[in-house]
């Protein structure tokens, strides 16, 4: 219950539609901590799960209290022919009041029905926040890696430009191939085509980000800082073993079981009766012949509900049993679906962490070695051009697979974090 007031508090801001204005232009370069701030305070998801979770919070005070009562008036025993209070000592103004009592136990029940409820939407709001943030940090890496991968390719460019000329220069002395020359611009074709899609690949993860962020139409997302997420492998096991306490959807799931118990409690409680204690007063006139004299008269009683129907009664607890049976499926079935989500996060973590080492340590200085080898070789007619393209494509395509692995990384573990429930960073 705490916890669940904290997250209203701090939300509050949100929900009333208040943006810090220190957020509203994003940063140059673009840090994963500013977008994640700007998220949790204007991200729709988050704000629509807030307002649900205000709205429980708000219902139960009215789930546990009883119903209003009804006050009265009645002309009682008023003659038709003089339509007056004095002629019968029967006549009077009758005030009453009445209040419903359900059967012990129901009130409480429905008030802490809609207080699991109201637990269960905080943890549902959690487990938003969680989400979305991972889904901030994997919108962030994946423009890191577009706006990465455009520069390798601007200089891949300005790389196989350089050695065009080398090829037209050597072809003027007459020391290179007129194949060569052309072979280059193809490359290069091949390039720029390939710096159009890398554009187009970068203002859609540009777009991404913003509709995460909630950020007005043509606001300029600058280049993102350092990528790399250098945190250590956390122990998987670890995590499967206290997953059901960390988990806030798993949390959501236990008050739902909570919540259904305490509905068929309701339902079991409805079916006995009820009633309804009434007062009476009535202002009296007085009149000849009355034996009290003109004296007010004072009434009470009982109104019980019989709940003679009991097949109806039977079939409400038949069905709100149902319901229980439902949430505790479902309870197994995210419980489920995280564990395998969390296997997945971990396994994609790990592979790109080992993938990241390998290309760092490995392939990327091999593949810069070999192309400077190339080069010095081309330019002293010890090594054919299409050894030097091989060998500058050998070199796009490992700083590329570096980069990517490195985003795949980041967003492996925010997946990793969203599906525990807690930060492991």
């Amino acid at each position: 219950m705490m916890f669940a007031r904290k997250i209203l508090v701090v939300l509050s801001p949100l929900l009333l539609g208040a943006t810090n204005e220190s957020l509203l232009s994003p940063p140059d370069p673009l840090p994963l901590a500013w977008c994640l701030e700007r998220a949790a305070e204007a991200n729709p998801d988050i704000a629509s799960h807030a307002a649900a979770a205000a709205a429980a919070q708000h219902r139960i005070a009215p789930a546990g209290a009883l119903d209003d009562p009804r006050a009265s008036y009645e002309a009682s025993n008023v003659p038709v022919d003089d339509r007056d209070f004095d002629s019968t000592p029967l006549s009077g103004h009758q005030l009453g009041l009445e209040q419903k009592f359900p059967f012990p136990g129901l009130l409480s029940n429905r008030e802490e029905g809609a207080r699991a409820d109201a637990n269960a939407a905080a943890s549902v709001l959690e487990d938003q926040q969680g989400r979305t943030a991972a889904n901030v940090e994997r919108a962030w890496s994946e423009l890191g890696f577009a706006q990465r991968a455009l520069e390798i390719t601007h200089r891949n460019i300005d790389l196989l430009r350089q050695f065009t000329r080398i090829a037209e220069t050597k072809y003027r002395v007459g020391s290179g191939l007129q194949q060569d020359v052309l072979r280059a611009q193809v490359e290069l074709t091949e390039l720029l085509q390939e710096r159009l899609r890398r554009d187009a690949t970068a203002h859609k993860a540009e777009a991404a980000l913003a509709a995460l962020l909630d950020l007005a139409p043509g606001t300029r997302i600058p280049r993102t800082s350092e990528i790399a997420e250098r945190a250590p492998l956390p122990d998987l096991e670890g995590l499967m073993a206290e997953l059901e306490e960390t988990s806030p959807l798993l949390r959501a799931r236990r008050a739902r079981i909570e919540a259904a118990e305490r509905e068929q409690r309701v339902a079991e409680l409805e079916g006995y009766p009820d009633f309804d204690l009434g007062l009476g007063y009535r202002i009296r006139e007085r009149v000849t012949g009355d034996q009290v004299e003109g004296d007010d008269f004072f009434s009470a009683g009982v109104t019980v509900r019989l709940p003679v129907n009991r097949t109806k009664w039977r079939e409400r607890v038949a069905e709100r049993g149902a319901l229980v049976r439902k949430a505790k499926a479902d309870f197994r079935g995210a419980r489920a679906r995280l564990r395998d989500a969390l296997r997945a996060a971990f396994a994609d973590l790990t592979s790109a962490d080992a993938e990241v080492a390998l290309l760092k340590t490995g392939l990327v200085p091999q593949a810069r070695q070999s192309l400077a080898s190339s080069r010095s070789g081309y330019e002293v007619d010890k090594v054919d051009f299409l050894s030097l393209t091989d060998s500058q494509v050998s070199l796009l395509q490992a700083e590329l697979r570096l980069v990517r692995a490195v985003s795949d990384r980041r967003a492996a573990f925010a997946a990793l974090e969203a599906a525990v429930g807690r930060r492991l960073r």
